[in-house]
């Protein structure tokens, strides 16, 4: 799905999506990555959900942002227990959703100048 939305300034912001990419400022990404308003970390190595651990989120965990979206694919999935327990020791409150949804609500936060880290799963199968 192809959408616009109205940008103040430079954040990174998504700019379509399916189920095997998504473009985030008119640049196509086919793997998975993590995307804050003002950084990008692409060719995040994780391709499935069953392969997520705490150590691949340790940029998030540093950074520390209001809220995680963990975009998992086109269909919402849960990470392991392990994930969510340690996101939740380290007090950031994880949001977990389709990647559809994680683009949208992503988009929708950022315009509402949140400091909001998305980790989009792109499943390689």
């Amino acid at each position: 799905m192809k959408f616009t939305q109205d940008s103040p300034g430079n954040e990174l912001l998504f700019s379509d999506y399916d189920d095997s990419s998504v473009t985030i400022n008119d640049r196509k990404h086919t793997d998975s990555l993590i995307v804050f308003p003002d950084n990008l970390l692409p060719q995040w190595a994780v391709s499935s959900i069953d392969q997520l651990s705490i150590d691949h989120l340790g940029a998030v965990i540093e950074r520390r942002p209001d809220i995680v979206i963990l975009g998992t694919g086109s269909q919402q999935q849960f990470p392991p227990v392990e994930v969510r327990r340690a996101l939740a020791q380290n007090r950031l409150q994880l949001e977990i959703m389709n990647n559809a949804a994680a683009c949208r609500t992503y988009n929708l936060l950022v315009s509402e100048d949140r400091d909001v880290a998305a980790a989009i799963i792109i499943n390689k199968s």
